[in-house]
């Protein structure tokens, strides 16, 4: 049970890294301006789209970097 635990702290404490990590690169590294106009009323929806999409980003890495490592636990 304690076990369980720890492995589900550790899921989300994953998760909620690597979003951190892909929405700090998707703000840094494209320059979203050259893809969609930047209007007043664009912002808002710009920002919420990148953290979205930041989320499906990072749910993925750290769940890749998850199975990897149970894998690798089990094959070792």
């Amino acid at each position: 049970m304690a076990m369980e635990y720890i492995n589900n702290v550790l899921k989300l404490i994953s998760h909620l890294l690597f979003i951190g990590i892909s929405f700090q690169l998707l703000i840094s590294l494209f320059d979203w301006s050259k893809i969609i106009y930047r209007s007043p009323e664009n912002i808002g929806k710009l920002k919420l789209f990148v953290f979205f999409l930041a989320i499906v980003l990072g749910y993925l890495v750290s769940h890749f970097i998850l199975e990897l490592i149970q894998m690798s636990q089990t094959l070792f």
